[in-house]
């Protein structure tokens, strides 16, 4: 299982800036916990969501107060999709649900970032723990996931 400490070698071996939060057991257990321990915006944490479907992995990163169209992104990828289980998620990208981040995984997954995180200068993602997030330039989000930027939330 890949945690903080590897995500934080995968930042330096890429040159992507973000800093490192540790927070208390439990403080980011939800979008609404994480944004109270950072003192932020519920839309600043920014939520990593794997969907699968037979052919295809799809992570979609979102603002915290959107939720993903999974039919939307079904139909932008071209067949069904459907929420990955926990161990699904552990599988396919070696992190745990709750400390999912958007990139560092161990096998390349095709990355949609939603444009509503594009509200912000920075957002909070996951660091690879529950306990653990990530502050991020947007825009250096899009770029560190090589993602595409597409409406995929309600």
């Amino acid at each position: 299982m890949l945690g903080p400490k590897d995500l934080e070698g995968y930042v330096r071996a890429r040159g992507i800036k973000g800093e490192f939060v540790r927070l208390k057991p439990g403080e980011a257990k939800t979008s609404a916990a994480a944004a109270r321990a950072m003192g932020c915006q519920l839309g600043q944490i920014a939520k990593s969501i794997l969907l699968m479907g037979a052919r295809s992995r799809v992570l979609v990163v979102t603002s915290g107060d959107r939720r993903v169209n999974i039919r939307k992104v079904g139909e932008l990828v071209g067949e069904k999709l459907r929420l990955a289980k926990p161990d699904e998620v552990l599988e396919e990208t070696g992190f745990p649900v709750g400390g999912l981040p958007p990139f560092g995984h161990k096998q390349r997954i095709r990355v949609i970032v939603d444009p509503s995180v594009r509200r912000f200068k920075y957002v909070y993602t996951s660091g690879g723990s529950e306990d653990t997030l990530m502050k991020i330039d947007v825009e250096e989000l899009v770029r560190a996931c090589s993602a595409e930027v597409l409406e995929v939330s309600e």
